[in-house]
């Protein structure tokens, strides 16, 4: 019989991380769910279907992040085989109004965060001889919107990352992959929709229909979907894929 796998999975208590520890956890994996907010993370728990273990941490702490691995690991009962890095923050404004604080903060949490829990959970993969990295980017890892220089350059960066870390630890039986989702319904999108709208002088839902309109797919992706994704790519079946940015964006970007 195959043992349990332990995943960490950060930004679990609503959106996208929370799809990623549901899937996982159904998909039989123990999971610790990590973000800022303990009530988030707590309605995560107690919808999963399997052993998911709440862990309180700002990722945007750099000594914070860098023990979540161990911490996880205490919690679960031995070191983490996958690590999903799905929280991030996306700062929408101008170039000339984009302070550094804001810059760094963005920088922080979407990579810096990314390599730290990759560079303290890594080796442990590597020397168990399996591991799975997920980074979850976005179609800004492709493209470079107006108002979105913090978010795009940090996305960028992400991709670049897991790149290395592919061909870095690929030989000793870990992946890593970047998902690359487009507009997906969840309340950060829905957030980042109304600061755009009003940027632009128009309502949120005329920025949405706009940009519904650009989906081939007309509507936006859902969280259980990009989850769905991420799933595969931690599974066996997965073993030989490394390296890769995958879309899951409704057709949106074809390229």
């Amino acid at each position: 019989m195959t043992p349990t796998r332990r995943a960490l999975v950060t930004g679990g208590s609503r959106g996208i991380g929370r799809g990623v520890v549901l899937a996982l956890s159904a998909a039989g994996f123990d999971v610790a769910a990590t973000a800022r907010t303990e009530s988030g993370l707590h309605e995560t728990v107690a919808q999963s279907d399997g052993t998911v273990v709440a862990l309180i941490a700002d990722i945007g702490d750099t000594d914070a992040c860098a023990a979540l691995p161990s911490r996880a690991a205490e919690a679960l009962g031995g070191h983490v085989e996958v690590v999903v890095h799905a929280a991030g923050i996306s700062p929408t404004s101008p170039m000339g109004e984009l302070t550094l604080e804001a810059w760094d903060e963005c920088l922080r949490v979407n990579v810096t965060a990314a390599f730290l829990l990759a560079r303290e959970a890594g080796p442990a993969m590597v020397d168990a001889g399996w591991g799975r990295i997920i980074n979850i980017g976005s179609l800004y890892s492709r493209m470079g919107p107006a108002l979105t220089a913090a978010y795009t350059a940090s996305k960028h960066a992400l991709l670049g990352l897991t790149r290395v870390l592919a061909n870095e630890f690929v030989r000793g039986g870990v992946t890593a992959n970047t998902i690359v989702p487009g507009w997906v319904d969840t309340e950060m999108t829905r957030t980042e929709i109304a600061r755009a709208a009003g940027l632009r002088g128009m309502s949120d839902e005329k920025l949405l229909k706009n940009i519904l309109r650009t989906q081939p797919i007309g509507r936006m992706v859902t969280t259980a979907e990009v989850a769905a994704l991420v799933a595969f790519l931690c599974s066996d079946a997965a073993a030989a894929i490394t390296g890769q940015a995958y879309n899951i964006d409704g057709g949106s970007y074809q390229a």
